[in-house]
């Protein structure tokens, strides 16, 4: 565990960032925040409704200035997770922020079950929601994952969440966390 008591979840959209640190605060093993909510929070909108009116570059504005404020925290009387969107790592100078400020766990998921649960959660993410209207929802994954795999390959580790979808398995990825991360 890092002395600031942080963890940073990064990973591709539908890899499991905000089911993991959901069920790890509800074991009660640690805070958890959620980027994306607290972007949300803080413009009065949707993540998809920033990125249809403001566009791109004020959404990741918004980002990283949320981001700022988690990372500038210490975690009190336990440890804080933080739930990053998916490009978090790959804009300004967030990675190195989250490398200094505690540890950060790349979360990595077959590429066939991310897929399937970004197919499965349609209205969420407006770019995955593009390519699946255009039929290459599988292409765009890989090809995101391509640009942003130098970003998240800094992180300080890695863990499978290839397994995320029922309680049993969700219980089981929690238990590993717990023991791997001495939560």
């Amino acid at each position: 565990m890092n002395p600031r008591g942080i963890i940073f979840l990064v990973g591709m959209p539908g890899c499991g960032k905000s089911t993991l640190a959901r069920a790890l605060a509800a074991a009660g093993l640690c805070s958890m925040a959620d980027l994306d909510t607290a972007v949300e929070q803080r413009a009065g909108m949707s993540v998809a409704r920033i990125m249809a009116t403001q566009g791109e570059a004020a959404f990741r504005r918004m980002e990283a200035e949320a981001l700022a404020a988690v990372a500038g925290c210490d975690a009190e009387e336990r440890p804080l997770v933080v739930s990053t969107g998916g490009g978090v790592p790959c804009h300004g100078d967030n990675m190195g922020r989250m490398l200094a400020a505690g540890t950060v766990v790349w979360l990595q998921s077959a590429a066939e079950r991310t897929v399937q649960r970004l197919a499965e959660a349609p209205g969420q993410r407006p770019a995955a929601d593009r390519a699946m209207a255009e039929g290459r929802l599988r292409e765009w994954h890989d090809e995101l994952l391509a640009a942003r795999a130098p970003a998240y390959a800094r992180a300080h580790s890695t863990f499978d969440t290839t397994e995320l979808d029922d309680v049993a398995a969700v219980a089981a990825a929690v238990e590993r966390f717990r023991r791997e991360y001495k939560l």
